[in-house]
């Protein structure tokens, strides 16, 4: 049976740390190192060596009188690639 672990955390920011929160994001997934995401008390540390990322961009915007409620969800999902050191089949 596959192993798996979760971190789900909701936060709330101005549009600057929000911003801040995806460049930083970004630039862990670009560099090509582990990526750690933090919430709730909890860490998660996953691979970053990917050769291909798929992205799930889903936008609601509902119109409620005086105040609009807009929903971003942002989904990346990739497969790790293990690095040739990590290679522990024999010759």
């Amino acid at each position: 049976m596959a192993e798996s672990t979760e971190l789900e955390t909701e936060t709330e920011h101005t549009p600057e740390e929000a911003a801040e929160l995806f460049r930083d994001l970004a630039d862990e997934i670009e560099s090509g190192e582990d990526i750690t995401v933090t919430g709730n008390n909890a860490e998660i540390t996953v691979p970053g060596t990917v050769e291909k990322i798929d992205s799930e961009l889903e936008v609601e915007h509902e119109i409620r009188g005086e105040y609009d409620q807009v929903m971003l969800e942002l989904e990346l999902d990739w497969t790790i690639i293990p690095d040739e050191d990590d290679d522990h089949s024999e010759e």
